[in-house]
């Protein structure tokens, strides 16, 4: 390819990957959630990672290189949000009957919380703690119940907290109020399920979409080089299977968005 998309290439990558090293901070707070961690110093890690491209592949390799840090480590901690909220969604639904069954035996929310800490798995057993901990530490249990909704960020979540707290402000029945909301939360997994169903032919879609070309390309590569390799070697076939690629990734991700239904 020549010079000048390459360095277009490179530079654009390169500012993909600084904005996410300039919001390392948002970036510690959303691991933090996660229970992962974020290497103390990214910005030598992209470098040396960049400079070895460079050495073993060519202007290639710092572009794609850069691409990877500043692309990939958004869709890999985008996905583990959802696949965390939804496994919260599903802990909840067990949890709240929990909750529910302790309140009904006589048990206070401080030792209901316990309970549910013992008996469910993280992420609900790890917020749980987390609140018990605060509280055993001094922290009234509202406050507590409040930074927990914020650093979960879930609306199920947010509702049991927001149910707590009028709770012990004013007074009511909470046994009542936390089979209600467990009884909403049945039907908005279930019609999320149903969303999931009628959707998964557009998702289909946008798989085999992403992995048809290249699986041609391959083949084609394989049975007729000669007819693939200008695509390879000439400075126009490389701009076009960027634009291709390109092109691609669009329309990959406008299927998946499209195929993203909330319910």
């Amino acid at each position: 390819m020549p010079a000048i998309p390459l360095y277009f290439l490179s530079f654009l990558c390169f500012g993909l990957a600084c904005r996410n090293l300039g919001a390392a901070g948002s970036w510690r707070e959303a691991l933090k959630k996660l229970g992962m961690s974020l290497a103390e110093n990214p910005g030598l890690r992209l470098l040396a990672g960049g400079v070895l491209g460079w050495v073993l592949a060519g202007g290639w390799g710092i572009v794609l290189g850069a691409a990877s840090a500043g692309i990939l480590p958004a869709i890999v901690v985008s996905r583990r949000q959802r696949r965390q909220q939804a496994k919260l969604e599903l802990q909840l639904l067990d949890g709240l009957t929990l909750m529910q069954g302790g309140l009904k035996a006589g048990f206070n929310l401080y030792q209901t919380l316990e309970l549910v800490s013992r008996e469910m798995d993280p992420p609900l057993a790890a917020i749980c703690s987390r609140i018990i901990s605060e509280v055993q530490l001094g922290v009234p249990m509202d406050t507590a119940w409040e930074r927990a909704g914020k650093e979960v960020a879930n609306e199920t979540f947010s509702e049991l907290v927001t149910a707590v707290t009028i709770q012990r402000q004013m007074g009511g029945d909470l046994v009542f109020v936390l089979g209600t909301l467990r009884e909403s939360l049945r039907q908005k997994l279930n019609v999320a399920a149903k969303l999931k169903s009628a959707t998964s032919q557009g998702r289909l879609t946008g798989t085999v979409v992403a992995i048809l070309p290249i699986a041609l390309g391959g083949i084609i590569h394989l049975i007729m080089p000669e007819f693939i390799r200008p695509l390879l070697v000439d400075p126009v076939g490389q701009l076009l299977l960027g634009i291709a690629f390109a092109l691609e990734v669009v329309g990959t991700w406008m299927i998946s968005r499209i195929c993203q239904v909330d319910p």
